[in-house]
């Protein structure tokens, strides 16, 4: 989104305010985007091999082109404001690259919004303790680094062990590679055919398996 044309003829239509404010945009984002009416639509296909290649090939593009037009990028997928510069796009922060949805915590759930991009299917994590949901959150982090980074070679049906490195990647905490992976917890992984997606529970606590 620009204050100037960039010549494109096909606009799309845009995600209301109150769904962009919903998954993490800012209010100074939101500003910047009333006074940039105009759109430039990046859209790439690819296949499931190449999409996390392409997909941030995708997002660097279009974050270089805002940045020499004052620009504002939508991720149309989630919806949200992309808040960052070209120069830090990581496959490895996870964070990234989806959203958790909190609308089932008092159903002690978290979800995801984004992983399809990938071709993965999204993830519903469940026993969540609502008083520390942070904490799972946290782990869910380090679960979509190791995904996006092993899929589509290894299928993530059944058990994946998720370190504290691995939650540092997925953060995108500057000193992940430093990170001791000492410290571990099981995420059982199960796909569920009804609602296609990933049902994620946790063998253990968090609490004292990772964050002790």
């Amino acid at each position: 989104m620009t204050s100037e044309s960039l010549g494109s003829v096909d606009p799309v239509a845009m995600p209301a305010l109150e769904l962009l404010r919903h998954y993490g945009t800012s209010p100074e984002a939101l500003l910047r985007l009333r006074t940039r009416p105009h759109q430039w639509l990046v859209m790439r296909g690819t296949s499931i091999d190449d999409a996390a290649f392409v997909q941030r090939d995708a997002r660097i593009e279009a974050l270089e082109l805002a940045e020499a037009h004052d620009g504002v990028v939508i991720d149309l997928t989630i919806p949200r404001v992309i808040e960052q510069s070209s120069r830090s796009v990581s496959l490895a922060q996870a964070t990234q690259w989806y959203v958790v949805d909190y609308a089932s915590l008092n159903h002690s759930e978290l979800l995801t919004v984004g992983l399809t991009s990938f071709g993965l299917p999204e993830i519903v994590m469940t026993g969540v303790d609502q008083s520390r949901h942070a904490m799972y959150s946290a782990v869910l982090a380090g679960l979509v680094h190791r995904l996006i980074a092993e899929w589509p070679a290894n299928d993530p049906v059944g058990d994946a062990t998720i370190t504290l490195r691995d939650i540092a990647y997925g953060l995108g905490e500057p000193d992940a590679i430093e990170t001791p992976k000492d410290r571990s917890i099981v995420a059982a992984i199960e796909y569920d055919a009804m609602s296609g997606s990933l049902l994620v529970h946790l063998r253990g606590d968090p609490a004292t398996a990772i964050f002790a």
